[in-house]
């Protein structure tokens, strides 16, 4: 297994972006941020490594700020070694002006981690760095870092046209979670199901990814980490919402509401027996979090009636799923053994993880588009469900990337059977939805197609079948039958 100490993995892009800002050797604020876990401070820790003897990395609190401007002149010390008498600084003004008489020949890179917290602490911090920045800063060799995890304070302080710091960033980089390819890093000994497997339970947060060890089975990685009391995950979910909302409750309660199948907004309401106006607030502040999200039939508006919500993040998918109604009972009334046999059945896991199959899908798909891999140019890709016009029916699309005159339309299938030929007939039923002239399709199955389908696609121009393991290769689309 990879451990996260040991070797630094992925993120060849951010470090990219994080290299020409250092290179650039004139005054650049990066604001970096992203979801808790996502691996924010551990990607600034390798780039600090890299440029240890030019780079102050300063981690806010919620302390003061007298202990906040020593803790951070402390480390500044360390680089500039100008002397003790930093010691005596109480303020950031005693920073700032500190650095404005101080000639800085070589690059100084200031990070400032959980920037947010010294914001909370000091509704002045903004307005005093935004002085800085204006009259100091922009006049020096500075790479200026500010990470945080809050979403919402973050778009306060960055993005509001009426606060200080708007319009000072000269990059910005929100930093995702591992797609699945880049997850598969972690597991060098896995097959491809089994990374595969380990992508749909953990999804791409690199300290989860770190956990499971890949000499260990799945099921003993799930024991281990998920359903042990002494598991790290087995109360993240239950951590993650403390650390970040209050009346966990009820957000909880609209997670389970949508995990029981409540995918509209009048059935989580339902479910929820809540205000509509309150459930609408909490429910926006878990898609900024990116925990939930909404989608509209592929080409809508974003404002369509016709939205749906799912749980987008795999590991709280996984925790509602299977470990959240029963953890009384793994709390020592049952092994978690047994109940990985009684709760885990294949049956039940291959299901949870076709629905993470279709997001996997849409991964692959939106690479093969931005790497120009495809006929078109998509305008739209994401799922499509309606009326059929035709047929007079319900009808739903895995997947479909447009734009006004060409579709792909995508149909996703992960089961222990090759894709058959009523699969077939269904996804050539859905395409009659589909208005655009030229049409192609894919068949995305973990077991291939059957032998019936596989003749049938000899006489049929415009499919293409990618496998599951063909979703690891890079070159890959127009694999006809």
């Amino acid at each position: 297994m990879f451990k996260s100490s040991e070797i630094f993995l992925g993120r060849k892009k951010e470090m990219a972006l994080l290299e020409s800002l250092y290179n650039s050797n004139k005054f650049e604020m990066l604001i970096l941020h992203g979801r808790r876990r996502v691996g924010k401070s551990y990607l600034l820790s390798h780039f600090a490594k890299l440029h240890s003897d030019n780079t102050v990395y300063f981690t806010g609190d919620k302390d003061s700020e007298k202990n906040n401007v020593q803790n951070f002149c402390e480390e500044l010390n360390r680089v500039l070694k100008v002397g003790d008498f930093l010691n005596s600084f109480t303020t950031w003004n005693d920073v700032y002006s500190f650095l404005k008489t101080t000639e800085i020949k070589d690059r100084l890179v200031l990070i400032i981690d959980e920037f947010t917290y010294l914001y909370n602490s000091n509704p002045a911090y903004d307005s005093g760095l935004q002085n800085a920045i204006d009259k100091i800063l922009k006049s020096k060799n500075i790479f200026l870092i500010l990470c945080g995890s809050e979403v919402s304070v973050i778009e306060e302080i960055i993005d509001d046209s009426t606060k200080p710091l708007y319009g000072r960033k000269t990059s910005e980089l929100k930093l995702l979670p591992f797609t699945y390819k880049e997850a598969r890093e972690f597991f060098p000994h896995y097959s491809n199901e089994e990374a595969l497997t380990a992508y749909s339970i953990l999804g791409g947060i690199p300290l989860y990814l770190s956990l499971f060890d890949d000499r260990l089975t799945i099921k003993e990685n799930v024991i281990k980490n998920c359903l042990s009391t002494t598991g790290y995950l087995f109360n993240e979910i239950e951590t993650l919402l403390r650390m970040e909302l209050k009346e966990t409750h009820f957000y909880k309660n609209i997670m389970l509401a949508i995990n029981a199948g409540a995918s509209t907004f009048n059935t989580i309401r339902d479910k929820v027996g809540e205000d509509a106006a309150k459930i609408a607030k909490y429910v926006n502040v878990l898609i900024n979090l990116g925990f939930i999200k909404k989608e509209v039939p592929c080409g809508e508006k974003e404002k369509s009636r016709n939205t749906l919500y799912s749980i987008s993040d795999n590991y709280f998918a996984f925790y509602f799923a299977f470990i959240f109604k029963h953890q009384n009972m793994l709390n020592g009334l049952i092994s978690p053994e047994m109940y990985y046999e009684k709760e885990l059945t294949k049956v039940k896991l291959n299901t949870f993880i076709g629905h993470r199959f279709e997001q996997i899908c849409e991964t692959y798909l939106k690479e093969q588009f931005y790497n120009g891999k495809m006929p078109f140019f998509a305008e739209n890709l994401g799922r499509w469900w309606g009326n059929n016009p035709v047929l007079k029916k319900q009808e739903e699309i895995d997947l479909l990337a447009t734009d006004d005159e060409n579709a792909v339309i995508c149909e996703c299938k992960y089961t222990e059977d090759p894709f058959d030929e009523k699969q077939l007939k269904d996804l050539q039923d859905s395409a009659l939805c589909v208005t655009q002239q030229n049409k192609s399709y894919i068949i995305f199955s973990k077991n291939g197609v059957s032998s019936g389908v596989e003749k049938h696609l000899k006489n049929l121009p415009g499919y293409s079948v990618v496998t599951m393991d063909d979703l690891f290769l890079s070159e890959c689309y127009n694999k006809n039958v």
